[in-house]
């Protein structure tokens, strides 16, 4: 079978035989709904002896792979794969590594980096919800289209968040400055009775800012060192605890919930405690910063230039050009520390609820 079409990935995804081949192996490391790259063997007689496609990885399993590519959904033998590798999204529109992304594969992109602890889905659009920790993990991702029609689509949400005790939450992006009344989604929750923001200053507007690891001041001698731990300690989660709520077991759960994330701090060289923090999460050519924080007495003292700085160069030497961040519109102060080290708005998104929730 060689780049067979298949219709559909749901009869390939159960287990099959255990097999450990070279192609097992490099094809092991790739990520279900991740953009993916596979060079492929082809059978006798072919004309080239091995090929690419470039799409999708649907569905694995110990035998087969299935990749929607941009013409069809195929196939492959996993034990004749040669090199496999995911890959950041497609470039839609010229500039810089960071610039070229559409907003739409950002905010999917940047989903995987803060995973929610209960996902589903309606065509494009991806439902979340983390027992109420953060509006990212516990919202609607409004992205694509949902498969139906919009009222039905909306009801359907809805539906899924009552299931859970949750209030349903819609986030919906745009280019900077847009109105909800000019989103076809947004417009149609505000006749449905919900507000831009829900009566939350920080979420009327949050801004997506992008920028090049390579742009990002370097460390120096005199910075402060920098710890990175792969895994999430309690000590970095009690910190991290002083500039948010946490849900014991949701915040963990989403924490650690990526295909890859570093948790980066800094601590008091007197007293030993965490007196500066931020997580990485880990992409193909892209780095996310989440939750950078700095303890009240110690701001003012550079430390948080030296963990983005400690971003970038792990980003750098892990070939990540590009980084992403949120940061609330209205943190005036926050949205100038991230343009003095050289991030520019990219798109903004509000989340949608009702005041009541």
């Amino acid at each position: 079978m060689n780049g067979d079409p298949t219709d559909g990935p749901a009869d390939e995804t159960g287990s099959a035989s255990s097999t450990d081949t070279p192609g097992h192996r490099v094809s092991a490391g790739l990520t279900i709904g991740s953009r993916v790259v596979v060079r492929y063997r082809l059978g006798e007689g072919a004309e080239a002896g091995a090929t690419d496609f470039l799409g999708e990885l649907i569905a694995r399993n110990n035998d087969f792979l299935v990749v929607d590519t941009k013409t069809e959904r195929v196939k492959l033998i996993r034990a004749d794969v040669i090199a496999a590798k995911d890959v950041p999204p497609p470039a839609s529109r010229p500039g810089h590594a960071h610039e070229r992304i559409s907003a739409d594969d950002l905010e999917k992109l940047m989903a995987k980096g803060w995973q929610a602890l209960d996902r589903g889905g309606l065509g494009d659009w991806l439902l979340r919800a983390s027992e109420g920790f953060t509006g990212r993990a516990n919202s609607a991702l409004v992205v694509g289209d949902p498969s139906l029609p919009l009222d039905r689509a909306l009801d359907f949400v809805e539906k899924w968040y009552s299931d859970r005790g949750r209030p349903p939450v819609f986030q919906v992006h745009g280019a900077r400055g847009f109105t909800a009344e000019e989103h076809p989604v947004a417009a149609a929750l505000l006749e449905r009775g919900y507000a831009v923001g829900g009566g939350r200053d920080d979420w009327q507007r949050v801004l997506i800012m992008t920028g090049l690891s390579a742009a990002v001041p370097p460390l120096t001698e005199e910075s402060v060192p920098v710890t990175a731990d792969a895994e999430l300690k309690l000590d970095w989660l009690m910190a991290y605890g002083e500039q948010r709520t946490i849900v014991p077991g949701a915040t963990e759960a989403v924490l650690t919930g990526s295909d890859g994330q570093l948790f980066l701090s800094v601590r008091d060289p007197e007293s030993n405690r965490i007196i500066a923090l931020a997580r990485m999460a880990i992409h193909p050519g892209w780095a996310g910063i989440f939750g950078l924080w700095v303890h009240p007495e110690h701001r003012r003292e550079g430390l948080g230039t030296t963990l983005v700085s400690a971003v970038a160069m792990v980003a750098r030497e892990n070939t990540m050009p590009a980084i992403y961040l949120q940061v609330s519109a209205d943190n005036a102060d926050g949205v100038a520390f991230w343009e003095d080290l050289g991030f520019s708005v990219h798109h903004e998104y509000t989340y949608l609820t009702r005041p009541s929730a």
